[in-house]
């Protein structure tokens, strides 16, 4: 880890909205003048949490800018990242709205006026340049921005954004669900066996065998095809079982009605499934047990059922089902980030990054495919200011044996300051190989044979003469539930 040493001036504003019984802290960490660079960033959160303080802000100051971040008022932090039990409720069966609203959208837009005007009054000047980053929650909050409050930010980096955090969380619980509703709970080393042979059998779909699905939409692979077939369990020889099969298919669909309707995206089939989908526990003598991460479980718990005692193995399928769409009704407006017109951040002269690993294991990345080919059949040209990259074989924000960008911060910089737009985005795994993603919808198209080397790669409109990437069939059932 690198360590820094600098001086700043440390300024936190607190503030209440009448009537609200909120308090919401704005904290701006200033650089001396003599080390500020006239610019501003301010970092996003992540999962329940609107920030997360000096792990992201240490960063940002240390290269000159003005670091920049709120709590939504839910001050503790990345402690509530990964549930919102200690803010929700005002008492059982009552949401607390107001933080909601907070932590969806308003407190985004007060940070900005608050921070910009810290940060005039320190400099006595304005800072020429604002940016805001932020990967899954902190992805959906630049979203939001571009949506909502176009003229806060000059340039927005959106990396693996929580588009629908109200419709893809609990969805998320269908496979658990599955695993109730057939009493059987698959060990962590089956559950990655079938990823494994997922990725066996759809790897070379590209033309390279690297470990990687980067075609996840033509991978077809069933797994209910390696039902009885052996696999390796930490030396133990054990077979894949059909009630695995139908709960690994659940995690890789989605949810669905009864009538076949599309409820939500699952994950591509080379996404870890024990990070967050399907989480079980094990005993000694073997026997398994489902253990849902909060995450998944808390948006049900607390903003759904509202219950703080709620209890997932009473739920049925229909009752999910139910909490999906009482999820949109009750949610979108307050934290949907999916509208397609993006067209008052255009005109305010805004630029978007937007990149996604396509074996993130918490949030679907077709989400986010989804909600570009909305913004370009809205706007043609909107690659003008905004560009969504695919990362194959990345996990949620970094990590999976893909190649992650670097210095896609940089390239919006340059977007934003000189006009020179990312033609790509040069990317780096965990091995130190180099290679360069492509704007959707290009993909990489490689010119040699088991080649990894990145300048041996090519970006094309068609990956092996399939279906164009804009034209993918999910699209166009998307949000078909209910309908």
């Amino acid at each position: 880890m690198k360590s820094y040493t600098i001086n700043f001036c440390n300024v936190t504003a607190t503030y209440t909205h009448s009537g609200w019984n909120d308090t919401i802290n704005v904290n701006a960490w200033l650089p001396l003048t003599s080390s500020w660079n006239g610019r501003l960033q301010a970092l996003g959160g992540g999962g329940y949490s609107a920030s997360f303080g000096p792990l992201y802000m240490i960063q940002a100051v240390a290269n000159g800018y003005v670091a920049l971040d709120t709590d939504a008022g839910h001050a503790k932090g990345q402690v509530q990242a990964l549930s919102p039990k200690e803010w929700a409720l005002t008492s059982p069966g009552n949401v607390n709205l107001y933080l909601v609203e907070n932590w969806g959208h308003r407190s985004l837009h007060e940070m900005a006026v608050i921070g910009k005007t810290i940060t005039k009054n320190y400099y006595k000047t304005a800072p020429e340049y604002s940016y805001f980053t932020g990967c899954s929650g902190g992805g959906r909050q630049a979203l939001v921005i571009a949506e909502r409050y176009a003229e806060d930010f000059d340039g927005l980096l959106a990396v693996a954004p929580a588009i629908d955090m109200e419709n893809f969380i609990p969805a998320g619980f269908w496979a658990t669900q599955v695993m109730n509703d057939l009493g059987v709970y698959p060990s962590p080393c089956e559950l990655d066996a079938f990823s494994q042979a997922a990725i066996d059998a759809c790897d070379a779909l590209d033309g390279l065998k690297d470990g990687i699905i980067s075609l996840p939409d033509r991978c077809h692979f069933d797994p209910h095809t390696v039902v009885g077939q052996n696999f390796d369990c930490n030396g133990t020889t054990r077979q894949y079982t059909e009630a695995g099969a139908t709960i690994v298919q659940a995690a890789w669909t989605g949810p669905r009605s009864t009538d076949g309707k599309v409820g939500w995206f699952g994950l591509n089939k080379d996404a870890s499934l024990t990070s967050t989908y399907i989480t079980t526990q094990c005993a000694s003598n073997g026997t398994c047990s489902a253990q849902p991460g909060s995450l998944l479980s808390g948006w049900i718990q607390y903003l759904l059922a509202k219950d703080p005692n709620w209890d997932a193995t009473n739920m049925t399928k229909a009752g999910l089902l139910e909490f999906l769409q009482q999820s949109e009704r009750d949610y979108s407006t307050a934290m949907s980030a999916t509208g397609p017109d993006l067209s008052k951040f255009r005109a305010a002269g805004g630029k978007m990054i937007t990149w996604h690993g396509l074996a993130d294991e918490a949030i679907p990345p077709n989400g986010t495919i989804a909600y570009y080919q909305q913004v370009l059949e809205r706007d043609p040209h909107a690659d003008e200011f905004f560009r969504f990259f695919e990362a194959p074989g990345v996990g949620h924000c970094y990590g999976g044996v893909g190649a992650a960008p670097e210095g896609a911060f940089s390239r919006l910089v340059s977007w934003v300051e000189d006009g020179v737009a990312p033609d790509r985005l040069a990317a780096v795994d965990s091995a130190g190989r180099k290679t360069s993603l492509c704007p959707f919808p290009l993909r990489q198209s490689y010119l040699g044979v088991n080649n990894t080397d990145g300048a041996a790669s090519g970006c094309s409109l068609l990956a092996d003469g399939g279906t164009p990437a804009n034209q993918l069939p999910f699209y166009r059932s998307w949000r078909s539930l209910g309908s």
